[in-house]
């Protein structure tokens, strides 16, 4: 699979705009709904076994209003963790453009990565000293603050956007965005969402990503990934053990005798 591949962006709509020199201490239900997202966030990005899902997914080209070139592929996508704890993306193409497909290459114009353990870390315990957030019914917006604290590791600057609750206070949808600068310097989408689903793994629920959009600009014109993610499942590898070969028989020869 050829293409220029990008990590996850999520996207936003505009929010609020403001400079802070620091997080303000957060009112008791913002703080309980921020510990309830920063555990889903770090079960994402620490603690989510290996799964595969089945990926339908289409990455266009657009000139003006009109799609200058569509690749659609289906394939099946394997997550698994690396020895340095990140999540590592692969996948085996089945089919390309409606056709069946095994070998070779296809063009993608774009491919995002990451929807699965990035696709919160807005909310991550570690970051979420360098957003301001405000709480509203279902809803929880987030906006990274023009000047964090200098001892915090903040890189997403201009980033803001929000997320979607439902009455138990879980994620139903991200979306962010982030200027373009910054975001070519990162090497992100400009914008994104991400939809969720609550997916049970190894006796334990996560909320992954069902449905990812992310726009980026190329070149002058913008490029759009959209994938949606059904099947979901802990990933097992099969091991096959065979037995050994029985011993060559003994074959009645004398041992050798060394000359004296």
């Amino acid at each position: 699979m050829a293409g220029r591949m990008l990590p996850l962006a999520l996207s936003c709509a505009a929010l609020l705009a403001f400079r802070a020199a620091a997080q303000q201490p957060a009112a008791p239900g913002l703080q309980r709904e921020l510990q309830q997202l920063g555990e889903a966030a770090t079960a994402l990005e620490r603690a989510l076994p290996n799964f595969t899902c089945q990926e339908k997914a289409v990455s266009s080209l657009l000139k003006g209003k009109k799609v200058s070139r569509s690749t659609e592929f289906e394939a099946t996508l394997r997550a698994q963790r690396a020895a340095d704890g990140t999540l590592n993306e692969s996948f085996s193409v089945s089919e390309v453009n409606g056709k069946p497909f095994s070998t070779g290459h296809f063009a993608l114009p774009i491919f995002v990565s990451g929807g699965f353990d990035q696709a919160m870390r807005y909310f991550a315990p570690w970051n979420q000293v360098c957003y301001r957030y405000l709480l509203l019914p279902g809803r929880i917006d987030f906006t990274a603050l023009a000047d964090p604290p200098k001892s915090a590791s903040c890189k997403e600057a201009t980033t803001h956007g929000f997320a979607l609750l439902d009455a138990d206070g879980n994620v139903t949808r991200v979306e962010r965005r982030v200027e373009l600068e910054a975001a070519q310097a990162r090497h992100e989408a400009t914008y994104a969402t991400v939809d969720f689903a609550a997916v049970q793994l190894n006796g334990r629920t996560y909320r992954l990503s069902q449905h990812l959009y992310a726009e980026v600009p190329m070149n002058k014109h913008p490029t759009t990934f959209t994938a949606d993610y059904s099947d979901c499942k802990l990933f097992t590898a099969t091991v096959t053990l065979h037995t050994a070969p029985d011993p060559a028989p003994d074959s009645g020869s004398a041992p050798e005798t060394l000359p004296h």
